[in-house]
């Protein structure tokens, strides 16, 4: 592409500003970005971009175009669009934003055109004094979910930068963003949906898992407990199916191992006690029913109190030493 040199010039004039913002920029975006894991995204625009942004005839200023540095963070939910806001906003000033309410839309019901949103974000000068001519500088910050990132990179191409113009690839990809848009809206108020008639249901395992986690609460209390107590009552219940035992003895297994050892140990999990309580408890004889096991396995280790059978190895337990 032909660029005249007064649009080579100017870009060459701007660019070398825009590189110090988007360096510095970056610097406290990333932080924001790691300690939330999400992610962070940014390019300058190039000469060729440069000079047809020029062409539309939005841009009154050539020198201090509003997307010359654009950056995006990339969240998990629509439900961290607002958090990403709130936390830039706290290191730069805002300009305007697009949409500039997130209760109206310009767009009909019918719409599923891009509509991401897009911060126009002013540099604060430092307290230092430090490069005192990127004070006031706008750049772009996007704020994106992860679906609505995915689509962004899958469909950008096909849809803003092409060599033709093709409708049905354009339908096509509107018509994937209108389903990723629903299932946005389903992950987002999934809390509320799953009060729903038509999907408020529980299977045997969820119940039996819930009853654990309920009895693991109660015996161990939270402070005692992993984050994924979930895992937890899935390998417990696991080796309960496996042992043939109801689910609803576990509370009465582990209860009868506190009375034989005095106390619940706080040196080893709440897993571990529970292996050392089955193994511990003649009326179960793990001993025959790990025999019968088929893929179920067992770990085990030296800080637990196991009888000596389990010393000998077998391939149904995997011991840590």
């Amino acid at each position: 592409m032909k660029i005249v040199k007064l649009v080579r010039d100017l870009y060459t004039e701007a660019k070398p500003n825009y590189d110090k913002l988007s360096e510095e920029a970056a610097s406290v975006i990333k932080t924001i970005c790691d300690s939330n894991n999400w992610f962070y995204i940014s390019r300058i625009k190039n000469i060729e971009s440069f000079a047809l942004k020029i062409e539309t005839g939005r841009v009154d200023d050539p020198s201090a175009m509003e997307d010359f540095f654009a950056c995006t963070l990339v969240v998990p939910t629509l439900s961290d669009i607002e958090k990403a806001e709130n936390l830039i906003l706290e290191s730069f000033d805002q300009g305007y934003r697009r949409p500039e309410s997130d209760s109206n839309t310009n767009k009909s019901a019918s719409s599923f055109a891009f509509d991401d949103l897009r911060l126009y974000v002013k540099r604060r000068p430092l307290d230092s004094g430090r490069q005192p001519e990127l004070d006031g500088m706008v750049f772009e910050v996007q704020i994106k979910t992860v679906l609505q990132h995915a689509w962004s990179v899958a469909t950008h191409d096909m849809i803003y930068k092409s060599d033709t113009v093709n409708w049905p690839l354009e339908r096509i990809a509107f018509q994937v963003k209108a389903m990723l848009e629903h299932a946005e809206i389903a992950i987002a108020e999934a809390g509320r949906l799953s009060n729903s008639s038509a999907v408020a249901k529980r299977d045997t395992k969820t119940i039996e898992i819930l009853s654990l986690i309920e009895s693991i609460n109660s015996i161990w209390g939270k402070e005692k407990i992993p984050a994924d107590i979930k895992r937890l009552a899935e390998n417990i219940r696991n080796i309960l199916i496996a042992c043939n035992i109801k689910v609803d003895e576990f509370s009465n297994i582990i209860l009868a191992e506190k009375k034989r050892v005095g106390l619940l140990p706080a040196d080893i999990s709440p897993y571990a006690f529970f292996v050392q309580a089955l193994a511990r408890n003649v009326d179960i004889d793990l001993e025959r029913k790990v025999k019968k096991f088929r893929k179920q396995r067992i770990v085990i280790h030296s800080g637990m109190d196991l009888p000596e059978w389990m010393s000998v190895e077998n391939c149904k337990l995997i011991d840590l030493g």
